[in-house]
């Protein structure tokens, strides 16, 4: 049995991170996606980040600061740590499992922490001094389409009352991130760039659709959860 962490989520923080979703613009950044896929998407990432900050005050970490941007790539940074001598930033990376593998266990043996590679960059220029992986256990595809199926998140009234946000809560059955929120594994820029240039250039890194990430195994070479804290609070 994998030791991932599950964190519970209460329902007022479910409808936290739903009515973040809620005021989100969908189209930017989600490639054109059904409405209801597209909600759900963003809607994992605020569950996801609330989820990880619950973690990080749990372990009395609270010597960070989100969602910053980095003035020299333009992209916005997750978490970051203040260090004396320069602050430490971490990525949280937020997944479903793929249909294919259907459980945890599968899924750790198969799959890598999502390390997105972009453009030409090496592996010395990947952003990030930190990589956390959460899940969700929830299947991708199966989610993706029962999604399309429901009422159609345009048909909602707006602007939208408490009744309006407590029905698309239960339509898209937001929920199940009250129980299906999982820290899985991280990772450090060193030991990855260690590991990647160890590596046959063929094994380095891994394709879907037209991204290319970086391997870092879930099981094999990414690092336990509990290991996070003292690294955090070194």
């Amino acid at each position: 049995m994998l030791d991932w962490l599950n964190i519970p989520l209460r329902k007022a923080e479910v409808m936290q991170a739903m009515k973040q979703a809620l005021a989100h613009n969908f189209i930017d950044n989600l490639r054109n996606r059904h409405p209801n896929v597209a909600f759900d998407s963003k809607l994992r990432g605020y569950v996801g980040e609330l989820a990880f900050r619950k973690w990080l005050d749990q372990n009395e970490i609270r010597n960070y600061s989100c969602n910053h941007a980095d003035e020299n790539s333009g992209m916005d940074v997750d978490f970051l740590f203040e260090r004396k001598e320069k602050p430490l930033s971490l990525e949280l990376k937020t997944s479903l499992i793929p249909d294919a593998d259907e459980t945890f266990e599968t899924l750790a043996e198969k799959r890598d922490i999502k390390l997105i590679r972009r453009g030409a960059q090496s592996i010395a220029e990947l952003k990030g001094d930190v990589h956390v992986q959460l899940f969700f256990k929830q299947l991708r595809l199966r989610k993706d389409e029962w999604l399309k199926s429901r009422r159609n998140l345009s048909d909602f009234s707006a602007p939208l009352e408490v009744r309006e946000v407590d029905k698309i809560y239960q339509e898209f059955a937001a929920f199940r991130y009250e129980k299906d929120t999982y820290l899985a594994a991280w990772i450090d820029k060193p030991t990855l760039v260690k590991q990647i240039e160890q590596k046959p250039i063929k094994q380095q890194k891994w394709k879907y659709g037209k991204r290319e990430f970086w391997c870092c195994n879930l099981k094999r070479e990414a690092k336990p959860i509990e290991e996070l804290v003292f690294h955090l609070k070194a």
